[in-house]
């Protein structure tokens, strides 16, 4: 708990002084399209909630993006995955005149009529990292499909636990729809592959790193035959591991009774990597995934066309399948995880 409980503090901290940083930017627009007093155009991006690791380093991104484009991007969101919140932090933002929007929806029904307001502007949007597919959005940025990420999570853990067992899920919300998705695509893969897999539950933290640590005690009490843990969102296979390890060292759990994978940041999970609590991470650069976000928000605003195998700088080739675009995954084990710089 003391090892969580300072990881925590570490970034608490961290993430305050980035707010800080945030709110020396200009984020009047004027009669120029969306433009800061500056002259530059600006865009507005909104992860679920500003706290977890994952988007501190996707707003590294963002920023370097600011600045290799020269344009003005304002990154903030609620404390919490709060969609009311995020919504009329987009709502004023389109007050002020931005050119672009990139948004990552807590809900992707709820985000709709907001999303038809921007559009009625000829304010761009871009979703990324979770979808709102029936929206007014024109491009949604992600590692891969949502199908193809809970396939292989599930392959992970059926691999991991020898295809049978009580396997639990772990999710940021229940209505996010990468995460409905994804969770909905492992179910399937184990209903095809590992049919004596048993999804015993699906519980969501609401991007807290707290209430992600609460529900993993909550599993493993719950359900003493669980084999298996899947953490759909960054926060969630951090919580679940340090729970698993506490529980080892006090007695009541043995090592490797449960295995875990899911979606972290390598930096977070390094530690449970290197002593196996954790074998395999699934993983993307957040930084890129914003990154490419800011530059499809640009190209957007120039009237410029956003084409399949596009090479964007710092990124590499993406590929565009119709409204989707794809930067890929990354597998984390402890072979290459002292690699990550994220």
């Amino acid at each position: 708990m003391k090892k969580l409980a300072l990881a925590l503090l570490t970034g608490v901290l961290a993430l305050n002084l980035a707010a800080c940083g945030n709110t020396s930017s200009n984020a009047g627009g004027d009669n120029n399209g969306g433009s800061s007093s500056s002259g530059k155009r600006t865009y507005f991006m909104n992860p679920k909630s500003i706290g977890p690791a994952y988007w501190a380093a996707a707003e590294k991104g963002a920023k370097k993006a600011e600045k290799d484009l020269n344009v003005s991007v304002l990154f903030n969101a609620p404390t919490e995955a709060d969609s009311a919140k995020q919504i009329n932090m987009i709502q004023d933002m389109l007050t002020r005149k931005v050119s672009g929007i990139g948004v990552s929806p807590n809900d992707a029904k709820a985000v709709g009529p907001v999303f038809k307001k921007a559009a009625s502007q000829d304010v761009k949007i871009v979703t990324w990292d979770s979808d709102a597919p029936e929206t007014d959005r024109q491009y949604y940025v992600a590692p891969g499909t949502d199908q193809e990420v809970g396939e292989l999570l599930a392959k992970t853990i059926g691999e991991e636990i020898g295809g049978k067992g009580q396997v639990a899920f772990m999710v940021a919300g229940l209505g996010s729809q990468n995460q409905i998705a994804k969770s909905d695509a492992a179910k399937a893969y184990f209903a095809a592959n590992y049919p004596e897999v048993e999804v015993v539950t699906t519980v969501a933290s609401d991007d807290d790193q707290q209430k992600a640590y609460a529900n993993a005690q909550n599993l493993i009490k719950t359900y003493p035959d669980l084999k298996g843990i899947i953490g759909f969102a960054g926060g969630e296979p951090p919580a679940a591991a340090e729970v698993v390890e506490q529980a080892v060292k006090a007695g009541t759990l043995e090592k490797n009774q449960i295995a875990i994978t899911g979606i972290a940041v390598p930096s977070v999970v390094k530690n449970y990597i290197k002593n196996g609590t954790i074998k395999t991470d699934i993983i993307w650069d957040p930084g890129k995934l914003a990154y490419v976000t800011v530059y499809l928000l640009d190209q957007l605003a120039q009237g410029k066309e956003i084409t399949d195998g596009m090479e964007i700088p710092s990124v590499g080739t993406i590929k565009v399948d119709g409204q989707n675009v794809f930067i890929g995954t990354l597998e984390v084990t402890n072979e290459n995880v002292d690699s990550f710089d994220f």
